[in-house]
């Protein structure tokens, strides 16, 4: 299988986020944007006492609060009915064994659903909920407008193969992957999934009409990637197995499934992709009313452009004052290649990651950034078998079962490989990209962020539901952990190294042209090939790579979250430091930023700054 472009500075995209995306989608299972719960050794640090923020419950309104506590519950159950594949990655197992309904039926009836649910959702007066319930109503009424605007105005599910085949890959590739029950249980719901199959392979053909020819393509690769997925992984992932009927049940009707899957992968090849010629641009309008409802940010897009030009000035300045002070006279490019070359020998990948999260961890409590959890630690492994990347951070998010954990895998290179194609893989693991990468997924990003939310009040900020194909990326979640990268360096780690340094400003330069991009193709003042140029030119990133990483842009309009989060959360931190004068703490602004869970930077502000009204990006 073909990895996903990710890789910094002049590779496509950082190591740290998920490698499969784009060619094979149902192996990523939405190991960023899920968080890590890893219950293992210890480090010597004690759990906060103080509250993230204010929860307390308005007197005379305990009725409210439990109505809204229950439609919130209701919302969940009919969203995992909905799109179960997604749900699993949220913890949410109750429908583990369905596969989305994509039929007209099935459409319109979500449709109905969510209009209903909106005005159920309207209908609770604001003064009678909590604050934290008020923030979560907000973001609520987002998402449901968010996908809305997704099945009923952009009706991606006529234009994009690439749904279906996540919608049958990604909660398969969870129930292999993801301890939430049995192991029997699980391999009898991936049967059932695949009893389903012919009815999702009959929707997407009546459905999918002259798409982008892009994603027919995507599409096709998409579904053989989970043909294969089914003919190899599948029993690997199952092989511990002491059933063997199970496992009989399950290899038949995986058998049964391929040959289906195969041909309409075939079928996509043969007779759409050639006549296809479908537009993938939504407009500006749209592109603003996504990032209004996923993010709830309605800055004008001029004015994100605008800042994401000013910006990747600035990035690309400090990129050139690294490089400088790594090599004086040197050009800055010839600088970071040399240090993409120092990495870790053949075999020490896993060894060498493992170190780096340990120094992060140390360094994160010493310099009370923030505290850790008093009996766990992360821990790295090599990758599973039949999960092939660079690096991910397979986790359960907080409403899974606490019997879940999370690993940070890694897959150093194969030894089989010719050694060109070995020191090619080893690259991607410089140990300034690793720093990065670690700082990014465990601590102070992903891992430890979901440590916090297990206090989050509520459940709506303890998961992401972002629109399909893929979950999106938030500027509350993928915020935090690129904001992480910068913010431990910015307070000393590595003692001001400038290849760490270069490695964070590769990966800003690339979130940065990615706003640029998803705004500029949508709105048609892009094509593809400028898309790619500002990759290549702007973030030093090589042909192929900036080729795919300008291709997502196509399907993933709001990729610029990353971004948006960062730039968001370094201005909340200033805000909340001139509100807090002499008595601002660092380590206590991340840790009610950790604790109000998965939000939009909009609602972060509203817990810590009650009654902002100022910009949320600038």
């Amino acid at each position: 299988m073909q990895p996903r472009k990710w890789r910094r500075g002049l590779f496509a995209e950082t190591i740290t986020e998920s490698y499969t995306l784009l060619i094979t989608a149902w192996r990523s299972v939405r190991a960023r944007h899920l968080m890590s719960l890893v219950a293992v050794a210890a480090l010597p640090c004690v759990w906060p006492l103080r509250a993230a923020s204010q929860t307390s419950h308005p007197s005379g309104h305990r009725d409210h609060e439990a109505s809204f506590a229950a439609f919130v519950d209701r919302y969940l159950d009919h969203f995992a009915k909905r799109h179960p594949s997604i749900a699993a990655g949220n913890g949410l197992h109750a429908y583990d064994d369905v596969l989305d309904d994509f039929s007209a039926r099935g459409i319109r009836s979500e449709i109905a659903t969510l209009k209903r649910e909106r005005a159920e959702l309207e209908a609770f007066p604001p003064a009678t909920l909590t604050p934290d319930e008020q923030v979560d109503r907000r973001i609520l009424l987002g998402i449901i407008d968010g996908w809305l605007l997704e099945q009923e105005t952009l009706q991606n599910w006529r234009h994009n193969p690439m749904l279906y085949a996540s919608a049958l890959t990604d909660g398969i590739h969870n129930l292999m992957t993801v301890e939430s029950d049995p192991t029997p249980v699980r391999m009898r719901r991936i049967i059932a999934k695949l009893r389903q199959l012919p009815a999702l392979l009959a929707a997407a053909r009546t459905n999918i009409v002259n798409p982008p020819r892009l994603f027919a393509e995507r599409g096709a690769a998409f579904m053989r990637g989970g043909s294969e997925m089914l003919g190899k992984d599948l029993d690997l992932a199952f092989a511990g197995t002491a059933n063997a009927p199970l496992r009989d049940s399950l290899r038949r009707a995986a058998d049964v499934a391929i040959p289906l899957i195969d041909a309409y992968a075939a079928y996509l090849d043969r007779d759409v992709v050639p006549t296809a010629t479908g537009s993938f641009a939504i407009g500006a309008a749209n592109v603003a009313r996504r990032y209004q409802a996923e993010e709830l940010i309605d800055t004008p897009l001029a004015t994100l452009v605008e800042i994401g030009e000013r910006e990747l000035r600035r990035e690309q300045a400090a990129f050139r004052i690294a490089a400088e002070r790594l090599a004086p006279g040197r050009d800055p490019l010839d600088a970071w290649l040399a240090v993409r070359r120092d990495h870790p020998a053949l075999g020490g990948v896993v060894r060498a990651t493992q170190t780096l999260v340990d120094s992060l961890s140390r360094f994160v409590s010493e310099r009370k950034i923030a505290s850790l959890p008093g009996n766990e630690r992360v821990i790295v492994r090599p990758a599973l078998p039949f999960d092939l990347g660079f690096a991910s951070m397979h986790a359960r998010p907080p409403l899974e079962k606490p019997s879940v954990k999370s690993i940070f895998y890694i897959t150093d290179a194969r030894v089989d490989l010719p050694v060109v194609q070995q020191e090619a893989w080893l690259e991607r693991y410089n140990y300034a990209s690793l720093s990065n990468t670690a700082a990014h997924e465990a601590m102070p990003g992903h891992w430890l962020h979901s440590t916090y939310m297990r206090r989050t009040p509520g459940k709506v900020r303890r998961i992401w539901i972002g629109l399909n194909p893929f979950p999106q990326p938030s500027s509350g979640q993928d915020g935090w952990a690129h904001y992480a990268e910068q913010m431990v360096l910015d307070e000393g780690f590595g003692e001001n190294d400038p290849r760490l340094r270069l490695a964070q400003s590769s990966d800003a330069l690339t979130r940065i042209c990615r706003l640029l991009s998803g705004i500029r193709l949508h709105t048609g003042e892009w094509t593809l090939d400028d898309a790619q140029r500002c990759f290549e030119r702007e973030a030093y990133v090589a042909a192929p790579a900036a080729r795919r990483e300008a291709e997502r842009g196509t399907y993933d309009p709001t990729y610029g979250g990353y971004f948006l989060g960062k730039r968001g959360l370094l201005k909340l931190r200033a805000d909340y430091q001139r509100r807090q004068g002499a008595s601002f703490s660092l380590r206590d602004f991340h840790e009610r930023v950790m604790t109000n869970g998965i939000a939009p930077i909009w609602a972060h502000r509203q817990l810590l700054l009650p009654g902002d009204t100022s910009a949320i990006i600038q």
